[in-house]
């Protein structure tokens, strides 16, 4: 007789299109956020959320990626930095 708690394989199909659909808990985690405000970025268009059912949007990670991709700020060298890299002062 096998214990209760046996870990089942996983089946080899679970997730066929890639990796699977977070919900907005998950997301919020990610970028240290409220949920409230995951929901607020789908609204303002933001971030890309796929509406399931009325109440229920779930994200695909590599557009949770992307959103932070465009929110990262490239640092402008100045000063110093800028003249080593050859800029003008």
């Amino acid at each position: 007789m096998t214990g209760a708690c046996e870990a089942l394989p996983a089946p080899a199909s679970v997730v066929p299109f890639g990796e699977p659909l977070v919900d907005a808990a998950t997301v919020a985690a990610y970028l240290s956020i409220d949920p409230a405000t995951v929901y607020r970025l789908v609204d303002r268009g933001d971030l890309p959320g796929i509406a399931i059912a009325p109440r229920v949007v779930r994200f695909r990670p590599e557009d949770v990626r992307g959103y932070v991709e465009r929110r990262t700020r490239k640092a402008v060298p100045a000063g110093r930095v800028k003249r080593l890299l050859g800029g003008a002062s």
